[in-house]
């Protein structure tokens, strides 16, 4: 598959390994280094701004795509019966930008984001993609009822942090959610793992493990064609608006 538009300096980072069976999260890694940045306190969570929206056509479907931690985003870009966007996360993190989704202050600033970025762009029809990190993000958003004003079809929740994001799970009626999982970093980290060993930004502080999190979705983890810890960037589901 064609490379995402906007390749995260989380995948970079992260090792492949070959996958597994489907049964452990896999969250975004790093090399530890003293050079890297301290996590962000939630004082410094703050919108991002939008992208710049292209020249839309009137209720044109829309492709926003959510970076993992130490990525960033893009410019709208067309692609064959949308439009892709790419909005920058809410906070700093691994010398580029995170999506930090708590507590509320920071969900209300990266939901913001997302806002500014469909409606710039006159979207009608829209489709969230996160990958890990984004992809954590991409799950709150689908379980706290978001529909963006009723233009929602469908989130992709690509190889998430599998943190507690998703407990209580209540989605918005005629949303669908689609769940790929590579299984890249089987065995590394296991339910109740703590995040923090890594520096991974999970809500509640540590993993569930993907099968629960998947339950807590109500679907099923698909297998990624990815081997490695790396976004699927066009996934079938990616144009059933």
């Amino acid at each position: 598959a064609p490379e995402a538009a906007s390749v995260s300096a989380e995948m970079r980072r992260v090792p492949t390994t070959s996958a597994g069976p489907v049964g452990a999260p896999a969250p975004t890694t790093r090399p530890r280094a003293a050079s890297s940045p301290a996590p962000v306190a939630a004082a410094a969570i703050a919108p991002s701004p939008a992208a710049a929206p292209a020249a839309p056509a009137a209720a044109q479907h829309c492709v926003v795509r959510l970076h993992g931690k130490g990525g960033s985003g893009a410019g709208p870009r067309p692609r064959d019966g949308f439009v892709e966007l790419a909005p920058t996360g809410n906070a700093s993190a691994w010398g580029g930008r995170q999506w930090l989704y708590f507590p509320e202050s920071g969900y209300q600033a990266g939901r913001a984001a997302v806002q500014n970025a469909i409606d710039g762009a006159g979207c009608g029809r829209v489709i969230v993609v996160g990958f890990s990190n984004g992809g954590a993000f991409a799950a709150k958003l689908y379980c706290r009822g978001e529909n963006f004003d009723g233009r929602l079809a469908r989130v992709i929740v690509d190889d998430p942090v599998t943190d507690h994001a998703v407990e209580g799970c209540a989605p918005a009626a005629g949303v669908r959610v689609t769940l790929y999982w590579t299984g890249a970093l089987e065995g590394q980290a296991q339910p109740g793992w703590n995040c923090a060993a890594a520096d991974w930004t999970c809500e509640g502080g540590s993993t569930i493990g993907i099968g629960a999190y998947a339950g807590a979705l109500g679907t099923s983890a698909k297998r990624s064609i990815m081997s490695g810890h790396a976004a699927y960037a066009d996934p079938p589901e990616l144009t059933q608006f």
